[in-house]
């Protein structure tokens, strides 16, 4: 049996542009860009003793969204994490991530504040 070296076989370009081929495919697969949309913060207070965050998200086809019902709960959650108290110096993020050349996007947004509880409240 006579030793056969692949690129007399196949062509030695062969793998070389199947090796970029890949690269190529695999680097467009895995590509995704983040951008901030939008950012609100509220008046922070001067008793910040608790710290409360939640975040809702929601994956979009062609960056098409038919309601924004994941918003409210962000809104449920952080009543929930302080039910007898006020929740201030809210900042809020609205961010997406566009993925695999901008067919699908995931829209996130997270808020994050302050319980105050007491009688000033």
């Amino acid at each position: 049996m006579f030793p056969v070296k692949i690129s007399h076989v196949v062509g030695g370009g062969f793998l070389k542009r199947l090796a970029a081929l890949l690269t190529l495919i695999v680097s467009t697969i895995l590509v995704s860009c983040v951008s901030l949309q939008s950012v609100s913060l509220t008046q922070v207070p001067a008793a910040r003793e608790k710290v409360v965050s939640a975040e809702a998200s929601k994956f979009l086809f062609l960056g098409i969204a038919f309601d924004n019902d994941f918003v409210d709960d962000v809104t449920r959650d952080l009543k929930a994490k302080c039910p007898d108290g006020k929740i201030s110096g809210i900042l809020t993020k609205d961010e997406a991530v566009n993925y695999f050349l901008f067919i699908f996007t995931r829209r996130r947004v997270s808020a994050t504040g302050y319980c105050l509880q007491g009688e000033g409240v």
